[in-house]
């Protein structure tokens, strides 16, 4: 048995290599031809084809994806996503969904391959280290790509957690959608299964990547899973216009969001008394 998974393992890491090669090769080609004579239909063309790359990858994972609240997205419109984080593949979920701009923490371009991809498709990289009033310049990046009518996901946790319930979201990036005048789509990630197990606190770091935990070692392992299943709520938009104290509208919006996310979610613990929002 464990030999079996081992050939599965690397039969599969092999296939993800060729792929994520592949899409390299292609999102570099739309970038060198396209992006000369218009960035924001560069982007468009790549983002067209992401559902088609998420779902490859997902399949090569033996990720099950199932999706309820459908009627609450329009695919003639678009979102600032607002999403509840666990693991890096909640960006490939996701994206095997909707074509949309990653926002990720700014150590993702450094990854081998993701980082490439990342930053090939444009993701916006947030460094939290820069600090003070001055505004930072990732909002400014988000409110931009949203008026110019890309979806943008966003992780307002700051970091992924262990599944146990939703962590306290960050306030800053809610003043995004507000600016720039754009509906919120929160959406709410459950891993549901793993081997056909239901997700628990015996199996969740299988797929939950947190902590101390390295990519490599959790990735190597997460390779050997024969099937994990997935499942994500898409909620009602929400559209709220800036008000002149948006300082405390943010706040405000961050916690309505976070709870229509957190009412999603199984077994939902509220860590909102452990963490102030920031």
């Amino acid at each position: 048995m464990e030999l079996f998974k081992n050939i599965r393992a690397v039969v599969r890491l092999v296939i993800f290599f060729i792929a994520g090669i592949t899409l390299l090769i292609t999102d570099t080609f739309i970038l060198l031809t396209i992006r000369p004579f218009s960035k924001t239909f560069c982007r468009k063309i790549s983002l067209y084809f992401g559902p088609f790359w998420g779902k490859l990858f997902i399949t090569i994972l033996g990720i099950h994806l199932t999706v309820t609240g459908r009627e609450n997205w329009r695919k003639n419109r678009h979102y600032c996503i607002i999403s509840n984080h666990m693991s890096y593949l909640d960006i490939l979920v996701t994206g095997a969904l909707f074509p949309v701009l990653f926002v990720s923490r700014h150590d993702v371009k450094y990854w081998p391959l993701l980082g490439a991809i990342a930053w090939v498709r444009g993701s916006i990289f947030v460094d939290r280290s820069i600090t003070g009033s001055k505004e930072r310049p990732y909002v400014k990046q988000i409110i931009e790509y949203l008026e110019k009518g890309f979806n943008v996901i966003i992780f307002p946790e700051g970091k992924t957690s262990n599944g146990e319930g939703v962590l306290p979201f960050k306030k800053t990036v809610f003043s995004c959608p507000t600016r720039a005048n754009i509906p919120i789509l929160p959406i709410t990630i459950q891993y549901t299964r793993i081997n056909r197990e239901p997700f628990s606190s015996q199996n969740r770091d299988k797929v939950c990547w947190y902590g101390e935990m390295t990519f490599i070692d959790h990735f190597r392992k997460l390779l050997k899973l024969s099937r994990i299943d997935v499942t994500i709520t898409i909620h009602p938009p929400v559209r709220e216009k800036q008000e002149d104290d948006w300082l405390n509208q943010n706040r405000r919006l961050s916690v309505k969001i976070h709870d229509i996310i957190a009412a999603g979610y199984p077994g939902f613990n509220d860590t909102r008394t452990f963490s102030s929002l920031s």
